[in-house]
């Protein structure tokens, strides 16, 4: 059974556009540089990942930003400067004089380049112009088939992606964004320190290997409580929810696909309901899926 998950996967797209990093495969033969850090990674290349990493904390933009996925492209007006860890975006093709939607982005994983080096290869070089700024292009490259490929360009000054192009591991391309405009702005004040989201009754009997869990708690605002956990490998980041299962919901499970965005769902122990909503390959939403258990009462 297919289920209804359409717009939790466009607001999905649209979030990481915003308040992410993204990269798409780009060429096969891109090969992880080994040099001298600890990492395995030559120098200017693991402070280009540290610089591009820390850019959605420290730098403020503005613009219009172009999203093309399946057969759709859609233009979005974006704002990530408050510095409150909010930022907002507006649908300029889809409805006249609408309100701006705030996303919260006051979470996220530690992004430690030497995490990722397991699991990602990393190529650096000469990029394009995007939006009339220089750009350098950053390629990341899955080392398994539980992880989407990235290829950006990212500004050669403020080291924020301006295009990217998300891919399969067999080099499928899944999304593209890319600033039509973008205006960068004084670096606003430090986001407050994120608190606790609170505990999930909820937990994993095992992870896909590099995954950890970033957040859980509960969703409050719905009719009856979603507990949620946000699982990263430092950079995939996925959403898992468990709700009570709709009596009226046939058995089997249901796939959405917008862009590189995945809303997979499968109903678990007879009662409950799981959606996993990210940007990982199927395979990895099964896996997440099928490892939620109940913690057992202390």
């Amino acid at each position: 059974m297919l289920l209804c998950l359409a717009s939790a996967t466009v607001r999905g797209v649209l979030t990481f556009s915003l308040f992410a990093f993204g990269v798409s495969l780009g060429a096969q033969n891109a090969e992880q540089t080994i040099g001298d850090s600890e990492c395995g990674l030559r120098p200017e290349l693991e402070r280009a990942l540290n610089q591009v990493f820390s850019a959605a904390d420290t730098v403020a933009y503005t613009g219009t930003l172009l999203i093309e996925f399946n057969n759709d492209r859609e233009f979005i007006g974006v704002n990530s400067a408050d510095g409150t860890g909010r930022g907002s975006f507006l649908r300029l093709s889809r409805e006249a004089n609408g309100s701006p939607l705030v996303i919260d982005r006051s979470y996220g994983a530690d992004r430690m380049v030497c995490s990722l080096t397991p699991f990602y290869g990393f190529n650096i070089e000469a990029g394009q112009v995007v939006a009339g700024r220089e750009a350098y292009r950053l390629t990341v490259r899955p080392k398994d088939t539980l992880r989407l490929g990235y290829v950006m360009d990212v500004d050669s000054e403020h080291h924020l992606p301006l295009r990217v192009v998300t891919a399969t591991p067999d080099g499928q391309v899944l999304e593209r964004f890319e600033f039509a405009d973008i205006q960068f702005l004084p670096t606003p004040e430090a986001a407050p320190a994120q608190t606790s989201a609170g505990q999930s009754s909820f937990s994993f009997a095992a992870l896909p290997p590099g995954f950890a869990v970033i957040q859980q708690g509960t969703l409050n605002s719905a009719a009856t409580p979603v507990e949620f956990m946000v699982v990263s490998d430092g950079l995939a980041s996925v959403s898992v929810f468990v709700e009570s299962r709709p009596r009226s919901l046939a058995d089997g499970e249901g796939v959405v696909l917008r862009g590189a965005t995945i809303a997979y769902s499968r109903g678990a122990g007879g009662n409950r309901l799981i959606t996993v909503l990210g940007e990982v390959p199927i395979t990895t939403a099964r896996l997440l899926a099928d490892a939620v258990r109940q913690r057992p009462l202390e």
